[in-house]
């Protein structure tokens, strides 16, 4: 459901980006600016052409799956005890644009996003909002490996291993 949150918000924002950024050619820098870069106004009329539903569904579930995995290792390798007392800000603060950054690298060859540098751009909204659902979602559900190998442990009856008896 957050997920479906985060594509609409995205969605919003995109369309009032382009508003604005509508509202910028139509002043007197405009037309020189369109001028000087001729291959961001390519990247840009390829995205807008693309449609802002898709492009927003593909940057979500990247952001989604990217976090998902890497905050699952992170407990799974004990270093959610270490992120998990930073808050939500701190986490925030320290995450999201190395996570936005990883986001950018796998978003699919389908999305015609102009480089490294838009892909990261369009990416950080989407990973910003994912992250601290995906991080609660790793640290509730997912065990750490000591919790894994115990549970794998052979156990008699009084709770002890077997190879603690002697």
């Amino acid at each position: 459901m957050w997920a479906g949150v985060c594509v609409a918000v995205n969605i919003g924002l995109l369309y009032f980006a382009q508003l604005l950024f509508g509202f910028y050619l139509k002043a007197p820098m405009g037309p020189e600016f369109v001028a000087s870069n001729p291959e961001l106004m390519d990247t840009i009329a390829q995205l807008t052409g693309m449609g802002f539903e898709q492009l927003s569904i593909t940057f979500t579930l990247t952001a989604l799956i990217t976090c998902l995995v890497i905050l699952v290792a992170c407990k799974l390798f004990f270093l959610a005890r270490y992120i998990s007392p930073m808050g939500i800000l701190g986490r925030a603060i320290t995450f999201i644009l190395p996570f936005s950054a990883v986001v950018a690298m796998l978003i699919p060859d389908s999305v015609p996003v102009g480089g490294w540098g838009v892909a990261f751009t369009l990416s950080v909204f989407p990973t910003l909002v994912m992250f601290n659902i995906c991080f609660t979602i790793a640290d509730e559900l997912f065990p750490e490996v000591d919790d894994v190998i115990a549970f794998f442990q052979k156990k008699d009856d009084s709770g002890k291993k077997f190879n603690a008896r002697r």
